[in-house]
């Protein structure tokens, strides 16, 4: 049979439960192996060869992944809600003697969230450090090592009267209260031998028999994988990009997996 394209991937957590995706598939890998030992005499090749220990793992890389992925893969604690982030929020030191600017999402901040840059008289960025109430000061100050600003529990940023007037840039991470399709994954320390264990299904796309015009499909079911390596790439001008290693072993009753072909074509299996 023929098998194109890189396919589908899900997986099932430990326990079973709801089948979760891993998104839009670019690559997927598998690689059944042994070990080999040789038995030598004094001439170039082995007499015999036996097989040793085996090992069946792979990669997936793909770049859709959901709350109830990274979870079942982690082992993480599924939550609603979830922490959002603020970059670049711009606004401008009033002109008043309070001198405050209040953050838009100030009222769930996430303390200590904050970086605060203000833009000086030269139109460069300055970026302040936090103070406490009473030790505000401005970069402008002949003598000042850098600008301080103090912020309340809800938001309020307090600066002094030789930044009044100044273009303020803010970015932080906020909470909301109220929060609809977001999730957390939360994880935590934990014991060794205690990894998350799942179920792994690689679904080959779709195509024709080129004898018989049939339709194929190639799967392979892996019964009981570990995941040793979860990677994501962030880069500047593409998209994020997850390598999911994965390493696979027997099950309970014995069985490493599958591989179902589906219409293949050639001599089928005597019944």
């Amino acid at each position: 049979m023929f098998s194109f394209g890189a396919g589908r991937a899900r997986l099932i957590p430990a326990g079973g439960g709801q089948p979760v995706e891993l998104g839009v598939v670019q690559s997927a890998s598998l690689e059944l192996k042994v070990d080999l030992k040789e038995l030598r005499g004094p001439y170039r090749y082995p007499i015999c060869v036996a097989d040793g220990k085996g090992t069946a793992s792979g990669k997936i890389n793909f770049a859709q992944f959901w709350p109830q992925t990274l979870a079942a893969i982690t082992g993480g604690t599924l939550a609603s809600k979830a922490q959002h982030a603020i970059v670049g929020e711009i606004g401008t030191i009033p002109l008043v003697t309070t001198y405050t600017y209040t953050l838009a999402q100030g009222a769930t901040l996430v303390a200590g969230s904050e970086v605060i840059g203000v833009i000086d008289a030269t139109g460069n960025p300055v970026f302040y450090s936090r103070g406490t109430a009473g030790t505000e000061a401005s970069s402008s100050v002949v003598g000042q090592a850098g600008g301080i600003y103090s912020i309340s529990s809800v938001g309020v940023l307090t600066f002094v009267a030789a930044d009044a007037g100044l273009k303020v840039i803010a970015s932080y991470q906020y909470a909301p209260t109220t929060d609809i399709n977001s999730n957390t994954v939360s994880l935590a320390q934990v014991g060794m031998n205690t990894a998350t264990t799942f179920q792994l299904t690689l679904i080959g796309v779709a195509s024709k028999n080129a004898y018989t015009n049939q339709a194929q499909q190639f799967l392979v079911q892996l019964n009981a994988c570990i995941a040793p390596s979860l990677k994501m790439d962030f880069k500047l001008d593409d998209f994020t990009y997850v390598d999911l290693d994965f390493q696979a072993y027997c099950d309970a009753s014995g069985n490493l997996g599958s591989l179902y072909m589906v219409n293949s074509g050639g001599v089928a299996a005597a019944a």
